[in-house]
């Protein structure tokens, strides 16, 4: 169930396509920087987008002004992070003070990825406001190291795939 997700995450571009980072990185980038009792919930924060398509903010912020956002997000999205988060052996849902700090990382990464590995000629509207970038230079993986890398993270952090301590 795992592997197949960190396959089809680590060939799904983020941004919509318009970044060579993958969905897969991004989500092993997330947990790498989160503290222990947040890595594994952060690691499936996108979980979903292999089956929605990684959606850009500006689309979500108009999917949310045309009253769509809530539908899809309840009807589509959670059902899907929901099923992945209890196969991991999580709680669901996600308790909020680590969902508060999935938020925080989530958006210094955003920042970083459009800094370093978006094609701002096809992304001009992304604004991080005060967020700021991680310092360190993001440079794109292979598909192959993206889906090993996540598989890693999944097998020591998932308590369901006998993780939990790191």
């Amino acid at each position: 169930m795992f592997q197949a997700k960190a396959r089809a995450l680590s060939r799904l571009r983020r941004w919509n396509g318009a970044s060579d980072v993958t969905v897969a990185q991004h989500l092993v980038d997330a947990c790498d920087r989160a503290p222990l009792e947040v890595k594994s919930y952060i690691l499936l924060h996108d979980i979903e987008e292999d089956e929605t398509g990684d959606l850009i903010t500006p689309i979500k912020h108009r999917m949310r002004e045309l009253g769509i956002w809530d539908k899809f997000e309840t009807h589509v999205v959670m059902p899907i992070r929901r099923k992945f988060t209890l196969a991991a052996g999580l709680e669901w849902p996600c308790p909020s003070e680590i969902c508060a700090q999935i938020e925080e990382i989530d958006h210094r990464l955003k920042a970083t990825e459009y800094r370093d590995a978006v094609d701002q000629l096809v992304v001009r509207d992304f604004r991080p406001g005060e967020t700021q970038p991680y310092p360190e230079y993001m440079l794109p993986w292979s598909p192959q190291k993206a889906e090993t890398q996540f598989m890693d993270r999944a097998t020591r952090y998932l308590p369901a795939l006998g993780g939990g301590n790191g």
